[in-house]
């Protein structure tokens, strides 16, 4: 049984070459003008991750940081929930960037990285959050270039696909576009390309139907919220367990290839 129960999301597009307060003045200007939605999606500044990535910042302080950026986040959008990132994420001697809940800090998606001149790796587990009656994956940097990645999504249920793409690859705005269109016709699945922008490279915020056709395309130096809404589906799509494993075993492939 289904139901068309519409669940609303606001799409945040940000200036991400500014500093912390700028940041969050923004997002508050914006929020007082939107509606109130289920869910925020929001990227989240440069400064702080180049300021680890380059030596300037120890990770401590990196994640102090980045903690005090989202509860200030989490205070300010105007949903119940909102979703943050790239932040890097340490467990041992391993890293990764994950997506996380802006109030409580807790990961959503995590992507294992190798890192020297750029970010490698895939998602490694499932990255689904469920919002409202909607089960989003959240993907992270190049893996909406990377059909097994999204493929593990559907597979696990997912209607929509969020890529959270800022503007820290070196990366073609139309090519960006064009896998986000892919992935969409080829899974069937809603996609949002979660983009940014800085003073000198943009990569665009768009919002794909599941038929590869787009709604909204946003690669201009400007900041705006774009409210979608969704009708979720109370029963999901089924699952294929052997397929899903299969996807498990490329995607570890492909990390142990990333080198």
């Amino acid at each position: 049984m289904k139901t068309r129960d519409l669940v609303a999301i606001a799409v945040y597009r940000l200036n991400l070459g500014v500093g912390t307060k700028e940041f969050v003045r923004e997002i508050y200007d914006l929020a007082v003008e939107s509606s109130p939605v289920s869910a925020s999606i929001l990227p989240l500044p440069l400064k702080p991750l180049r300021d680890f990535m380059s030596g300037r910042k120890s990770y401590g302080s990196y994640r102090r940081a980045v903690r005090n950026l989202t509860t200030k986040i989490s205070a300010v959008v105007n949903s119940e929930r909102a979703y943050v990132g790239p932040v890097v994420v340490r467990y041992g001697g391993n890293t990764f960037l994950s997506v996380v809940e802006a109030a409580s800090g807790s990961e959503i998606s995590r992507k294992f990285i190798r890192y020297g001149g750029e970010f490698r790796g895939h998602v490694p587990r499932l990255p689904n959050v469920i919002i409202g009656n909607v089960s989003v994956c959240f993907l992270i940097l190049d893996d909406v270039f990377y059909p097994e990645t999204a493929r593990y999504c559907a597979e696990s249920g997912s209607s929509l696909l969020v890529s959270v793409l800022p503007p820290i690859a070196d990366l073609d705005p139309e090519l960006a576009v064009a896998a986000a269109r892919v992935r969409a016709y080829e899974n069937g699945v809603n996609v949002v390309l979660l983009g940014g922008y800085v003073k000198d490279r943009s990569i665009p915020t768009a919002i794909v139907r599941r038929d590869g056709s787009v709604v909204d395309i946003v690669n201009e130096a400007r900041s705006e919220v774009i409210e979608i809404q969704l009708a979720g589906e109370s029963t999901a799509r089924p699952c294929c367990e052997s397929m899903r494993r299969y996807f498990v075993k490329a995607i570890k492939m492909l990390n142990s290839s990333s080198v």
